[in-house]
């Protein structure tokens, strides 16, 4: 019988990896990389439960539990912030309490993720401990997994510590690292890892996924696009579903309104709109929703540029077809430009470079040079 790995899309990926499991081949150490929010995490997750426990069928009961993030040879790291104590003066225990807590609410919602008011990290007490457990011997299954979740977060010293597990890595051991921007990661770290891009989710699985959640079929659609391939962003949108209306899409509206003032407004208006944008307070990490702001701004820009070359109704954007007429006025390569401003300043921003001054100085470059407006 041959393995067969159940996480949503990706068949490319998906037949590799059961094509090397098949064969014996797994490699020790994944990087799980491409489109945010693409299934990475489920795919690791159901890697790993073929690889601990050597069922073909995801079903098997042992196999379950390595899904629902409850088996002893499965570890869990991804970026918190530390509470009441310093990382440095927690105990072991208290350390793998604290990723035993998130695994235990991913046992309830796989999709789950935590919000932060500040940027988390994964501190190298984490990273230096959940090495060592993976260098031991199994508990029940066949191998021990670490699945390393948002792995460009760590820091150097904590790269330093899991470069020298994969320079040797134990036997009996697989590790999955997810990263969506692994340029963050350390070439030595890259080189010993098989890299496995991921492509988007396409709506209808993800729409899919939201009406197994409860959604009716038309308000999963709509999510499901306006998501653009992202699984989690998708389940966000969904979980701020209320009777009231939804207060994620209301922030886009609001972001979608100071593109607008930034692209037609006058210079004051602009800057307006800035210093309005970076002190509101919207809860979760404030560094982490300016650089979702640019991402939004890169996806309306290519949204833009899409329309006007193909002449073809709006894909992802599909209740903006008003306001995409709007910004029709401008020529490819100055949206392309745009789109290429705004993916530095977002990594800028991610690096922690003043947000204020980083979206102005984006904002003012869009009215000089190439990318300068040459029609109404």
């Amino acid at each position: 019988m041959a393995h067969r790995l159940d996480f949503p899309g990706n068949e490319r990926v998906r037949r590799q990896l059961e094509r090397a499991l098949d064969a014996g081949r797994l490699a020790g150490a994944y990087l799980f990389e491409g489109a945010p929010g693409a299934g990475q995490e489920q795919a690791a997750v159901a890697l790993a439960a073929a690889a601990i426990t050597g069922h073909e069928d995801p079903d098997h009961p042992e196999a379950r539990r390595v899904h629902r993030y409850a088996h002893p040879d499965l570890h869990y790291l991804l970026p918190l912030t530390r509470g009441r104590k310093p990382w440095g003066e927690m105990t072991d225990s208290e350390l793998l309490g604290l990723f035993r807590e998130q695994q235990g609410r991913k046992s309830e919602d796989p999709w789950y993720l935590p919000r932060h008011d500040k940027a988390p990290h994964l501190p190298i007490e984490a990273v230096r401990l959940v090495m060592g457990i993976l260098a031991t011997r199994p508990f029940e299954g066949r191998r021990k997994a670490v699945i390393i979740r948002d792995a460009d977060l760590m820091r150097a010293d904590a790269q330093d510590t899991l470069l020298k597990s994969l320079e040797e890595p134990p036997p009996a051991s697989l590790l999955v690292l997810v990263s969506f921007r692994p340029e963050a990661l350390r070439p030595t770290i890259l080189s010993r890892c098989q890299r496995l891009p991921f492509d988007p989710l396409d709506p209808a699985t993800v729409s899919a996924l939201l009406r197994a959640r409860g959604l009716d079929a038309a308000r999963a659609d709509l999510l499901a696009t306006l998501s653009e391939g992202s699984a989690e962003q998708a389940v966000m949108l969904a979980a701020a579903e209320t009777e009231e209306g939804n207060a994620l899409l209301e922030r886009r509206e609001a972001w979608l309104e100071t593109i607008d003032t930034c692209e037609f407004g006058s210079e004051l208006e602009m800057m307006d709109a800035v210093q309005a944008l970076t002190s509101r307070k919207e809860g979760g990490n404030p560094t982490q929703a300016r650089a979702d702001f640019l991402s939004l701004a890169i996806s309306w820009y290519s949204e833009v540029l899409r329309c006007g070359l193909a002449g073809e109704p709006p894909r992802v954007h599909v209740d903006q077809e008003r306001r995409l007429r709007r910004h029709a006025g401008l020529a490819p390569e100055s949206l392309a430009e745009r789109i290429q401003r705004c993916e530095k300043a977002r990594g800028q921003i991610l690096a922690n470079a003043n947000a204020e001054l980083t979206l102005l100085s984006l904002f003012f470059s869009f009215r000089t040079g190439s990318a300068a407006r040459t029609a109404p």
